[in-house]
């Protein structure tokens, strides 16, 4: 699957103004390794502690939950994959919480895509109308914006993307901006980072649309820009308001908060 690393396919329109209200929320990323059945059934997995025991045992329960689809084409059999699992909740002291993606890497996968790396490889990224590829994904860049880049100002986007007959479609998701202290943002270097950052995420996505959606319907993925590291327990972060996106029902946000490349596909 595609280590964490998604626009507006044909419609990297002018979005409207981001609004400058946001929400307060705290995340955290924890890491995790699971042993799967040829059956498809979980036999044993470790995971990194969030830090409060109840979360840690409602993980616990939904990780034991998983089944999944035995792999098609090849005799069924064991799986080995780490993981990675987003978490939100609404303040640091909240024992509720909600699991915004989960993201396997299966071992010995075959990949699908890859990071350009080539010189050929960063030149098709540099070209901005270059015909799309569904075999690399191109690096994102930090805004080219000196005021911004004095802000220490970070951000973490996330982009549906779904099939059209025109070719991909993706709207950006949500935006989340953070500093290196679990502080409260200013207004100036606040209303600045989002954007930037949401013109970044989405040419990025544009970039990369085709490879991430493959043969899929829908897809969800992330982009991280960071200017400073936060290394907080839980980070604390602002979510910016962004246009909703009519398509984008609970039934397909259900359907892409798993994300895996190979071998590991929920039932």
């Amino acid at each position: 699957m595609f280590r964490s690393l998604q626009i507006c396919g044909l419609l990297l329109s002018v979005l409207p103004a981001l609004a400058l209200a946001q929400a307060t929320e705290y995340s955290k990323r924890l890491t995790g390794t699971v042993e799967v059945s040829a059956a498809g059934q979980v036999q044993t997995y470790t995971l990194q502690s969030a830090g409060v025991p109840a979360i840690d045992q409602g993980l616990g329960n939904l990780i034991e939950s998983w089944s999944f689809k035995p792999q098609t084409g090849i005799a069924p059999k064991p799986v080995r994959a780490e993981f990675q699992i987003t978490l939100l909740r609404a303040s640091s002291e909240d024992r509720n919480y909600t699991v915004k993606r989960v993201e396997f890497f299966p071992e010995n996968a075959r990949v699908a895509v890859r990071g350009a790396s080539s010189a050929e490889e960063m030149a098709y990224c540099k070209q901005a109308d270059a015909a799309p590829r569904r075999d690399v994904i191109c690096p994102a860049e930090l805004p080219a914006n000196a005021e911004l880049a004095t802000t220490g100002v970070s951000a973490e986007a996330y982009i549906a993307i779904r099939k059209t007959e025109s070719g991909p479609q993706a709207m950006l998701e949500s935006l989340s901006i953070y500093g290196s202290q679990n502080t409260k943002l200013l207004n100036k270097p606040a209303a600045l980072a989002k954007k930037e950052f949401s013109a970044a995420a989405l040419a990025w996505g544009q970039k990369n649309a085709a490879a991430f959606l493959q043969d899929r319907d829908y897809y969800v993925t992330r982009v991280e820009f960071v200017q400073s590291n936060n290394r907080a327990a839980w980070r604390r972060q602002e979510k910016a308001e962004v246009p909703a996106i009519d398509w984008f029902t609970e039934a397909v946000r259900a359907r892409t908060v798993y994300v895996s490349q190979v071998g590991l596909e929920l039932k």
